[in-house]
């Protein structure tokens, strides 16, 4: 039984090894996309959708299960510079999701659950360097301290989320205009 067994793992290693990961280009005539699965060649995709701006320059990469994104999402700046990373289970947002500005910085910084809800803390910055906004999350619902700023670094929001409900400053806009003189909105 013992010798079955170490005959069949050399047999899986040896086959499964050489296997090729299959590359296809965004461009592709074959591709399509129905409601949310990836498809190539009539079959849900396995492997690896990349665009390129050039010959040697990635523009995306994103790693498929199935015709769902699964694994990674890489994009880079045209200058190769990497612009974002997100990861995905069976299609779902899952776990760290980065991205930076062309020189560098920080640009966005959000975690999912395995849900694909938001799950702690949520930041966006301006090009600037200043924090757009900060906001706190627990399967996918808000909760606790809530900040968001102007690019000039002034407070637009700044609220708490208890038991689902918002308290201070929560930076809404009027969608219209209250005319003191008239009857009508």
């Amino acid at each position: 039984m013992r010798i079955k067994a170490i005959i069949f793992c050399l047999f899986f290693c040896l086959f499964s090894c050489n296997q090729e990961e299959v590359i296809v280009d965004k461009a592709n005539d074959q591709i399509e996309l129905v409601n949310g699965v990836l498809f190539y060649q009539n079959t849900p995709f396995n492997g690896l959708l990349v665009s390129k701006y050039d010959a040697s320059t990635f523009k995306t990469k994103l790693e498929y299960v199935d015709g769902r994104k699964d694994g990674y999402e890489k994009q880079w700046y045209p200058n190769g510079q990497l612009s974002q990373t997100r990861r995905y289970t069976e299609g779902l947002k899952t776990g760290n999701h980065i991205g930076w500005w062309e020189d560098g910085s920080r640009k966005f910084n959000y975690q999912f659950n395995d849900k694909g809800e938001y799950e702690g803390r949520r930041r966006e910055w301006y090009r600037n360097g200043n924090l757009i906004l900060d906001f706190n999350y627990s399967k996918g619902k808000e909760i606790g301290s809530q900040r968001m700023w102007t690019d000039s670094g002034k407070i637009r929001a700044n609220y708490i989320v208890k038991n689902g409900e918002r308290f201070g400053l929560i930076g809404l806009k009027k969608c219209y205009s209250v005319n003191i003189d008239s009857n009508e909105l």
